[in-house]
């Protein structure tokens, strides 16, 4: 061990952790940091030197969060050993029973504590069935998770409500009725917030609710509350900001004064943001979670709705009552193959899957990655799409907002989505292609229709991370509109357009083609859903019924029969403890 003055003692780490992060179980990033927590330690008290195993351990609950997960499940150790050959000749150590973990774990008790102690990383379970059940969690996200459990259990979760349920399956309607009736039984209209992950959703969710509630001939009152609550993020609903302390302005010190919160598109919430979430309702507040469990989980760590779910699955557990699953079918047709194709593949059923995309129909399609005139046909339509777009943005009358609705719209029409960011079948390919066809020169800049996402939060705009807008033409003070070179971004929240100068604009991307992570809480007429090369741990069922079922009227799948095969067959399986809280387990 070496000390420098000023800085914490760093600590000296077996030779043969690098052959774990050359395995790629986990990264030299990993290391670092566990030897700094090791080392600042070691300021305050003896610590005897870690053994590997209690590297290990402190190295991989470090990259929980990278892989979605919220802690290390000894109970699969199995599942994290990477291209480990446990079963090989010589192979690394990788003890597949969590016991020795555990024995390892316990030996630095300085920064590994039992759930309740204050310290970097805290041991959980141990006192299960062989310790079947340990979990290693980095201390934040233990105690989130903590509070999470403890806030929807409150009171015999009387307070909480969860509506869960795929695309079309009735969940606004059935929110709108529930609606009516709170608002029938009370003397007043509830105060009510409506958010959602992302702007788009938020906005959906909203629009549809007010609609439901018109052909519902709900009461004045009811349209007045329902219109009263605008559409917004969980961020600007928290009263996010970057660089506060606290970065959210309502917590538990200062919560929401609303009697309803709903909050939609619960799938891609984080553990973190429904940390945050829960934090600031009150007591009296009543949360409605709404949402598709078998959807992609958040980007961040944390499956929050699917843990619910299971949670509510379960006899005698608290939220067992608190929730209804709808298993209808009105968005679309009685025999529409999209449906059908969703089905058997949120059921893991490959066989039909396969039945109804090698069959073909007006609704969906499937393109291998060998069919070339296929993929130019595909190629072609998307640039069309992008060249339609551009007509619209370029010709209609600047700052107008029916141009910019109009824009919008046919924005929404087409939407290449994909599984991965870079490569030629990723984001970044498909945006080069269409963007090609634009001819729009080496550097494209703000061109008039070009789509684009933020990708970073911006209170001061009231854009968020996932906010879709399109660049139109723009009034130039003092010169002619036909020839200025102004351009805005056009962005609508609810039924209102946010129109912002593209010199604002900072952290933003194309998305002719956008990830299909970052499609959850839109729809789109025709959705073509491009699948990678091969098979990676990235490909899983969810990724894949969430791009099939972004589509409203229309779907193309590209991939291989094994890719396909692949992603249906592997659903995700992130390491969390909530499930087991919400249910005593």
């Amino acid at each position: 061990m070496t000390t420098t003055s000023g800085t914490p003692p760093v600590s000296t780490v077996s030779p043969a952790i690098e052959d774990y992060c050359t395995a790629r179980v986990i990264a030299f990033a990993d290391v670092t940091a566990a030897r700094m927590l090791v080392g600042i330690a070691r300021k305050a008290t003896t610590v005897a030197e870690p053994s590997l195993l209690a590297w290990l351990g402190m190295c991989l609950a470090l990259r929980t969060p990278r892989d979605g997960h919220t802690c290390v499940h000894f109970g699969r150790i199995a599942d994290w050993a990477g291209s480990i050959d446990c079963d090989g000749v010589d192979p690394l150590p990788w003890p597949r029973e969590p016991q020795p973990w555990i024995d390892a774990l316990r030996m630095i008790p300085a920064l590994v504590g039992d759930p309740g102690a204050t310290k970097p990383f805290i041991l959980a379970g141990t006192d299960s069935p062989r310790g079947r059940d340990a979990r290693l969690y980095l201390g934040q996200a233990y105690a989130e998770e903590e509070a999470i459990a403890a806030t929807l259990l409150r009171d015999g979760s009387r307070h909480v409500s969860i509506l869960l349920g795929g695309p079309g399956s009735g969940k606004t309607y059935t929110l709108a009725k529930d609606l009516i009736e709170q608002c029938e039984r009370s003397a007043t209209a509830p105060r009510i917030a409506l958010a959602a992950p992302t702007g788009k959703a938020a906005a959906r969710m909203t629009k549809a609710l007010e609609e439901r509630c018109v052909k519902a001939k709900a009461s004045d009152e009811i349209l007045k509350a329902v219109r009263a609550a605008p559409a917004t993020t969980i961020h600007r609903l928290l009263g996010y900001n970057p660089y506060g302390a606290p970065q959210f302005a309502y917590g538990p010190a200062n919560p929401l004064d609303y009697d309803l919160v709903v909050i939609d598109e619960v799938s891609m919430v984080s553990s973190s943001m429904l940390h945050a979430l829960l934090g600031a309702v009150g007591p009296k507040t009543e949360v409605r979670l709404v949402g598709d469990p078998d959807q992609l989980a958040s980007v961040e760590a944390g499956s929050v709705l699917g843990d619910i779910a299971l949670a509510c699955e379960r006899p005698g557990a608290p939220l067992h009552g608190r929730c209804r699953r709808l298993t209808g079918q009105h968005r679309y047709s009685v025999d529409s193959a999209i449906a059908r194709l969703a089905t058997a593949i949120r059921a893991g059923d490959a066989a039909t899957a396969f039945s109804i995309l090698a069959a073909g129909s007006d609704d969906v399609s499937w393109i291998t990655p060998g069919d070339a005139a296929a993929l130019a046909g595909s190629t072609a339509l998307a640039r069309r799409h992008a060249a339609r777009l551009r007509s619209l943005a370029k010709d209609g009358t600047p700052d107008s907002d029916a141009t910019a609705q109009r824009v919008l719209e046919a924005q929404a029409e087409l939407q290449v989505l994909c599984a991965r960011r870079t490569g030629p079948m990723g984001v970044s390919g498909w945006n080069q292609r269409i963007e090609r066809g634009l001819a729009l020169g080496p550097a494209p800049g703000w061109y008039s229709g070009r789509p684009v996402m933020i990708t970073k939060n911006n209170p001061d705009l009231r854009l968020f991370n996932g906010d879709v807008g399109v660049v139109v033409a723009a009034h130039e003070a003092g010169g002619p509109a036909a020839t200025s070179p102004r351009k805005d971004a056009v962005f609508a929240l609810g039924d209102e357009l946010i129109r912002v100068p593209v010199t604002r604009l900072e952290d933003v991307e194309t998305v002719h083609a956008l990830t299909i992570h970052k499609s959850q809480g839109s729809e789109y007429g025709h959705a073509i859903v491009v699948l990678p090369e091969r098979t990676s741990r990235l490909l899983t069922r969810e990724l894949l019924y969430t791009g099939i079922t972004r589509a409203s009227k229309q779907v193309t799948i590209i991939g291989s029969r094994a890719v396909i095969e692949a992603a249906i067959r592997t659903p995700i399986r992130r390491a969390t403890g909530l499930a087991d809280r919400l249910t005593g387990g």
